[in-house]
Formats: structure tokens, C-alpha cells, sequence
């Protein structure tokens, strides 16, 4: 089962900018645009092909999203008000998802989307494109070279794309119609709502937790955990068990929690509200919540422990900024890869104790945030301190107090009644 996350970076939960969590490894404006390999081509015509040389002449709009990803489905009526205004022979619009056909497919019986459907399932065409994070548009030109990899589909003109197919010169974006972004809020907060079971009766709540009952399992396959981040205090976990629970909404590792065979894997919905809480105060509470409504005992104990130790050198600092938003690091083992999109210090090496299976203490007393995406092989601590000197970054063995949590059962509360 794999973890999903969806950025959302504003005020109202509905209009963002992708510029702050932008991968490196995305092709430059200029740059031939990398090669289309759907696994499966939903809505387009007998015996068309998604391949540059059939796509020839064309504008294309490429949009990364997922039916998890409720930005996403903002997106979709924009999305399909810019199919119905261009010429279907000059632009061509392709939704890529990497999800199971079948899924998609009921999805778009609920939710009809305008345009091509390419399904990913190898999930090449995200690593090609260096799609991190959901929604993310991309438009090539009709020499299919890249134009834009962080323009918003509520930002495109009609007129442009048409223009661009005509290879006249042209800048895309420009000022959002009222009317397209309060149809673009209306339909993110809906798809919110509709996820998370949020049915807006507290949207003037001050501080607001709510723990409820998971989605049931479909044909005996559980539900895929995704995530939601809105911003410091602010997100949604759907589908999660209790140590996805504990772990995104505190940031408690998932190395330090230890749950036996006897805690349920029951999936639960977590909403969490308190952009202006104390952020050590709402881990209190939100293990509160947790561990009332799941009925799990977490118990909190510190071990010394062997550890690697990261540190940094005095030009460390420079890679980091202070860009606004939350952000997430992680280790993808298959591809033998860190990825950091708006990561702290402490997420950073949270995300090195993936590679090295031993707890990594951050000692770098560096601020800011960091976005990147570094091959790590984690076959030894040489190999590891090899890549990241070039953030100037080091780590090395030592012992610290590391907190651990245990995880288990407790029964549920006895009502007495006085």
C-alpha cells in the first residue's frame, strides 16, 4: 500500500502556486520534451497514438493529477472549459494518472473529464517529466519542445494556446478570470469536503481535530492512505492506520513507532485545523485524538542509541531558503532516490534514516527549507556522505537519546453514569 500526497498551498485551500514545490529534475522550457509511454490511452480516438510524432503540429497540455487528489478535481471543470474554447485539430489535452485503469474509469463515470486520459501505471511518464507532486500542468509546443512546466490551468487563455499552435510568439498566463477562480474554489473545497467528510458545518471553527471512520474496503483491497497539506497545522489524512495517523500528523518517524500484532490496522480519516496553534501543543492533542478514537495506548520512551549524526559546514546554509508552505522529504528505494519538496533540517534526516535504517539526529542548526532530488546509494556511510557533500552536508556514527513510541492496545473508555 503506498502512500499518497497532495499539495494545497493557499489561504482558501484552493488557489496555489507549484513554483514552491518545484523538482529539479523537471525539463527546462526549451528542452525537447521527454518520451510519452501510456500504459493505457482512455477517450481518444480509434487508432490514435500519445507519441510526439503523432502529436506533431499540436499543442499539447499534459495534466498530472489523480481522482485521490482533490486540487486535482478543482481543476477538472477549468480544465474542461479550455477543451470546448480551443480547436481539437491545434491542442490536445491529456490528464495523466498512474492509477488502475478500472479506478479511473469510475471515477469519470462520476466526474467526466474533456480530453485524452493517459494511464501511467509504469509510472515512467512522471519520473520522465519529474512530477513530484499533484496537480501539475505542463504545456509542449507543437514542435514538441517544453514551454511551461508551472503554469496553472486557470492562468491559460484559449487565445494563447491557439496562438502557440500558429507559432506565433506568445507568454502564457496572465490575470485569473474572477469567474474561473471562484469556479476553480467552488469545486476544490467540494472535492474536499466529499473526501474528507467535511461537511462545512465548523468552517468558522477556531481549532478543529475530527477523527473519523476510514473508507471500507472495495472487492477485499483496502484503500490507498493519501495526505493533504494546506499548511503549518492544517491537513487531511484519509485512509490511514494508526501509525500513518501518528506519524503525519505529529512527525513522529515512522522507524520510531512500534506497534505489535495486536493493534488493529483499522483505517481512520483525520482532519486537523489549527493553522495559529502551538505546534507542540497540537502534537499533544492531536495524539489525544488518536488515541481515544483508535483506542491505542502511545507510550512515549527515550534510549540511548547508536545513531548517525548530520551536520553541516558554514555554506550549507545557502541551499536552503525561506519559501512559505509546507513540504514533505522522502526515500524511494526502487529508484535509490531522496526527494525533498520544501523540507526542513529535521525532514531532511528523517529521510536519510529511510536509507540507513539507523536514527539520524539533526544537529546542522541550519533554517530554511530545501528542495531537491539526489541519487543516494545506502549501501554505506561513505557512499552516503559522498552525495551530500554537495549541500555540505555530513554524517557520522555516534550515540544519542532517541525517543521512541510503543504502540498498543487499550480498551475503550467505561461510561459511568452519577
Amino acid at each position: 500500500m503506498k502512500l499518497l500526497l497532495c499539495f494545497v498551498i493557499s489561504a482558501l485551500a484552493a488557489a496555489y502556486s507549484q513554483s514552491s514545490i518545484l523538482n529539479p529534475n523537471m525539463p527546462k522550457p526549451g528542452a525537447p520534451a521527454p518520451e510519452l509511454a501510456f500504459t493505457h490511452l482512455l477517450q481518444a480516438p480509434d487508432g490514435a497514438k500519445a507519441d510526439w510524432a503523432s502529436l506533431h503540429g499540436k499543442v499539447v497540455v499534459l495534466e498530472f493529477w489523480a481522482t485521490w487528489c482533490a486540487p486535482c478535481i478543482g481543476e477538472i471543470p477549468v480544465l474542461n472549459s479550455l477543451v470546448a474554447s480551443v480547436d481539437p485539430a491545434k491542442v490536445q489535452f491529456i490528464s495523466v494518472d498512474d492509477e488502475d485503469p478500472a479506478d479511473v474509469e469510475a471515477f469519470l463515470k462520476k466526474k467526466p473529464i474533456t480530453g485524452w486520459i493517459g494511464i501511467d501505471t509504469s509510472r515512467k511518464v512522471f519520473e520522465r517529466f519529474g512530477v513530484e507532486s499533484r496537480p501539475t500542468t505542463m504545456v509542449i509546443g507543437p514542435d514538441a519542445r517544453v514551454v511551461s512546466t508551472i503554469i496553472r490551468p486557470e492562468e491559460l487563455k484559449a487565445s494563447q494556446l491557439l496562438a502557440l499552435a500558429d507559432g506565433k510568439p506568445v507568454t502564457l498566463g496572465g490575470d485569473v478570470d474572477p469567474k474561473v477562480k471562484a469556479e476553480l474554489e467552488k469545486a476544490t473545497a467540494e472535492a474536499i469536503a466529499e473526501q474528507t467528510g467535511d461537511t462545512n458545518d465548523a468552517a468558522d471553527a477556531l481549532f478543529e481535530i475530527k477523527l473519523t471512520p476510514g473508507d471500507p474496503a472495495i472487492g477485499g483491497k483496502q484503500p490507498n492512505p493519501h495526505i493533504m497539506i494546506f499548511g503549518p497545522g492544517q491537513l487531511d489524512i484519509t485512509n490511514g492506520a494508526v501509525k500513518t495517523l501518528l506519524h503525519e500528523g505529529t512527525g513522529i518517524l515512522p522507524s520510531r513507532i512500534t506497534s505489535g500484532a495486536d493493534v488493529p490496522d483499522t483505517l481512520y480519516k483525520l482532519h486537523v485545523d489549527a493553522p495559529g496553534a502551538d505546534p507542540k501543543l497540537l502534537t499533544q492533542a492531536i495524539e489525544l485524538a488518536i488515541s481515544t478514537g483508535c483506542h491505542v495506548r502511545i507510550e512515549h520512551r527515550s534510549e540511548t542509541k547508536d545513531a548517525y549524526v548530520l551536520t553541516a559546514a558554514a555554506e550549507a546554509q545557502a541551499h536552503f531558503t525561506n519559501t512559505p508552505g509546507s513540504g514533505f522529504a522522502s526515500y524511494e528505494h526502487k529508484s535509490q532516490t531522496l526527494r525533498a519538496l520544501n523540507a526542513t533540517p529535521d525532514q531532511i534526516a528523517g529521510a536519510l534514516e529511510q536509507v540507513l535504517g539507523k536514527p539520524v539526529v539533526n544537529e546542522t542548526g541550519l533554517s530554511g527549507v530545501l528542495r531537491l532530488s539526489l541519487k543516494i546509494d545506502p549501501k554505506d556511510l561513505a557512499s552516503v556522505n559522498e552525495s551530500l557533500t554537495s549541500l555540505g552536508l555530513r554524517l557520522a556514527p555516534g550515540r544519542r537519546p532517541i525517543e521512541l513510541v510503543i504502540l498498543s492496545p487499550a480498551p475503550p473508555p467505561t461510561l459511568v453514569r452519577h
